[in-house]
């Protein structure tokens, strides 16, 4: 290039957990120019590396690239030893064909060592922070779980979706999370042997060999979802999924085949009695037999075809089959006849397990859970005391048995289910704002008169609300003074932390949706059609403000008590000046819905709302700026710890953070699509707040958490 032009990284991003997939990314301007185009001819780029431990040695390194617009250099590095260090890696480079961009490593095997330098050092010095977070409630972890099953009465394993897999040796009092790299769901777990066996979406497969403490993929062979999956022994197996799907294995997982199953429906479950009798289930009555391990499989027709979603085997020859509507059918000739038993439910059932021929156990929606003695010929509730749906059951005897289901519920019993113990702990409501005064003393609030609070930021107690309202924004102006405002007008105050709150007469029946305290005695509520509402005397009483709106306003916050900020429906944007005594209309220069909004300063602020978007100004709101987030899933909540550090949560448990202002934001790893709704920073801490009671705590940067979860 002329001049001898120096170019550095502008974007990095890691490989893959393989070391596979690292990508480079050059700035395209130079003096308002592509840095390469057709007429550019042949560049080379260099670097200079001192190896680790050759003191005074210097490898200078090149490639050349010729015609294109754009440096975008994708590797196929094979890296050994320390992905993100200098020393010990070797690998193989391939010649690159992208975006019409050829790229040529040159100058024999010094320069292939000195390409490897190049690609080496921007690891070290470009590579983005992303950031991790892990589950503080409901505990163990609050992801839905698909499946449960276990060896003995100490050792057991769960699966669930976003890449829930854990693992307990003492009955489920404590939870390991399995170090996988996948965040896929699983949705069905088998065990043989010290053997297990978890399949999920897009084909995934992974085999334990102890236990589960540790997991590798195997390769099913098929692209789509697979919901089920059944051992017969540590060699023989099968898994079902979407479009009647049926896989065989004879050697463990190691190689996958087809089963031809004659249907097109989804089928959800399967179980064998040996290696030749089984059955499969799933979608609208989907019924398949086989009496020889699956070379053939014959359908079976039902009255009133339903969802069918679980299947229970004993020998020498029994199937119970549940499904939608309290449905459950039985077969005593291995498959070929059903009958229908009465299950005095109407309720979807989901899961079936039976210990022998007589005893049994269904589980299903609203924490149903009924029990038999009699092989199903009557078939009595159960108290689980849960109402989340439960997905899966586990008996190993006629008195230990454990059921797993939404929200990351699990529940045990000792007794053949005459009382079922929760081995998860914690509120699980819907939060739908958190607030800290420092870096350990916190509140979250939510639906039915939902109020938490912890002290050191991991462990969260509820506080008494007397309101069965939904509460919708929480806010403190010391450790002491604190209000939370929600629908019906709903307004609460405390004056000691939390351990009493107050009702307040807001003198509206609207709904309110924010709430900003810059001070002990000055604040702010603001709600439905263009609501808002002041206080100077710590909410004793209120008095209406003109909005000039009829708008929805989602939130409010102040930096002090005369400078605020309101956003809402169809890109609202609010500010005053004077304590409220005007507001006036800020223009967003989006239609969009705003669902949030924070300031570090008078100046400096930003607002999220739908489809990823994110705003921001630096002149007080008199002009705003989109940013880029990364994402297209609804923003809902944000906060800015100071100038440069930013948070934001939203749909599908998706966070962003940016520390430079929001030049660049980096999504997060949150371990969850549940939905996020609050978020708040104090310091390098963080704690965000969504559906379910789900409580998540900042963990830093640098790889995952492999988090030990325990019910104490």
């Amino acid at each position: 290039m002329k001049n001898d032009t120096r170019l550095f990284l502008q974007e990095y991003q890691p490989p893959r957990d393989d070391g596979l997939g690292a990508r480079y990314v050059f700035p395209r301007p130079v003096n308002a120019e592509p840095f390469l185009s057709a007429n550019s001819g042949e560049v080379r780029f260099y670097s200079e590396h001192s190896p680790a431990g050759a003191s005074g040695l210097t490898t200078r390194s090149g490639a050349a690239v010729s015609a294109g617009g754009g440096l975008n250099l994708q590797t196929e590095s094979a890296l050994q030893g320390r992905r993100h260090g200098l020393s010990g890696q070797t690998g193989v480079l391939k010649d690159a064909m992208l975006a019409g961009l050829k790229f040529r490593w040159f100058g024999g095997w010094a320069w292939l060592l000195g390409a490897l330098c190049l690609l080496c050092l921007p690891v070290q010095l470009q590579a983005p922070l992303i950031g991790y977070w892990r589950w503080l409630n409901p505990r163990p972890q609050g992801n839905p779980l698909y499946a449960i099953k276990f060896y003995d009465a100490r050792r057991g394993l769960a699966a669930g979706r976003d890449g829930a897999l854990l693992r307990t040796t003492d009955g489920g009092l404590r939870w390991v999370a399995a170090r996988t790299s996948l965040s896929t769901p699983f949705y069905g777990l088998a065990l043989a042997g010290n053997k297990a066996w978890v399949v999920g979406a897009r084909g995934t497969i992974l085999n334990s060999r102890d236990g589960g403490a540790s997991w590798k993929p195997q390769e099913s062979g098929y692209k789509k979802h697979l919901y089920g999956v059944w051992f017969s022994d540590e060699r023989r197996g099968w898994a079902v999924g979407v479009e009647g799907a049926l896989l065989a294995t004879v050697d463990g997982g190691e190689h996958w085949s087809p089963q031809v199953s004659s249907i097109s429906k989804h089928l959800q479950a399967v179980a064998f009695i040996n290696d030749r009798l089984g059955v499969a289930v799933g979608a609208e009555g989907a019924l398949l037999v086989t009496g020889n391990g699956g070379q053939s499989w014959e359908p079976r027709a039902i009255a009133a075809p339903r969802n069918l979603t679980g299947v229970s085997a004993v020998a020498p020859n029994r199937f119970w089959v549940v499904g939608s509507n309290g449905l459950i059918l039985s077969s005593v000739d291995a498959g070929a006849h059903w009958t229908g038993q009465s299950s005095n439910t109407t309720t979807n059932l989901t899961a079936v397990s039976f210990i022998d021929g007589e005893r049994g156990w269904a589980a299903g929606a609203d924490g149903v859970l009924l029990a038999t003695s009699d092989g199903g010929a009557s078939w009595s509730a159960q108290l689980s005391n849960s109402a989340q749906q439960l997905n899966a059951l586990h008996f190993l005897n006629a008195k230990t048995g454990w059921a797993a289901g939404e929200s990351g519920a699990l529940l045990a019993t000792a007794d053949g289910g005459e009382a079922w113990k929760p081995l998860t702990l914690g509120p699980t409501e819907t939060l739908n704002a958190v607030y800290f005064v420092n870096e350990q003393r916190g509140w979250a609030v939510g639906d039915n008169g939902t109020i938490v609070a912890t002290v050191g930021g991991e462990r969260w107690q509820a506080q008494p609300a007397e309101t069965s309202a939904n509460l919708r924004a929480v806010c403190f102006a010391d450790a002491q003074h604190g209000w939370v405002a929600g629908e019906r007008g709903t307004i609460l105050q405390t004056t000691d932390g939390g351990a009493q709150w107050q009702a307040l007469a807001s003198g509206t029946e609207e709904n309110l949706h924010g709430v900003a305290f810059p001070t002990a005695n000055i604040g702010w509520v603001v709600g439905e059609a263009g609501l808002i509402r002041h206080s100077e005397d710590g909410g004793a009483n209120w008095a209406a403000q003109t909005s000039n709106t009829q708008a929805w306003l989602e939130a409010v916050t102040f930096v002090d008590s005369k400078t605020g900020w309101a956003v809402g429906e169809a890109g609202t944007l609010l500010h005053t000046d004077d304590g409220g005594a005007t507001w006036r209309k800020q223009e967003s220069g989006t239609p969009r819905w705003l669902y949030g909004v924070a300031f570090a300063d008078a100046r400096t602020g930003w607002a999220v709302g739908a489809e990823g978007l994110i705003l921001n100004t630096t002149d007080g709101g008199e002009n705003w700026a989109v940013q880029i987030s990364g994402v297209t899933s609804h923003l809902l909540s944000v906060h800015a710890a100071n100038a440069r550090r930013v948070l934001a949560v939203g749909m599908n448990g998706f966070i962003v953070q940016t520390n430079d202002g929001g030049k660049t934001w980096q999504r997060d790893v949150s371990g969850t699509t549940t939905p996020l709704r609050g978020v708040f920073a104090r310091g390098e801490q963080a704690w965000a707040v969504g559906r379910a009671g789900a409580i998540l705590r900042y963990a830093g940067t640098g790889g995952p958490i492999r988090t030990v979860f325990g019910n104490k």
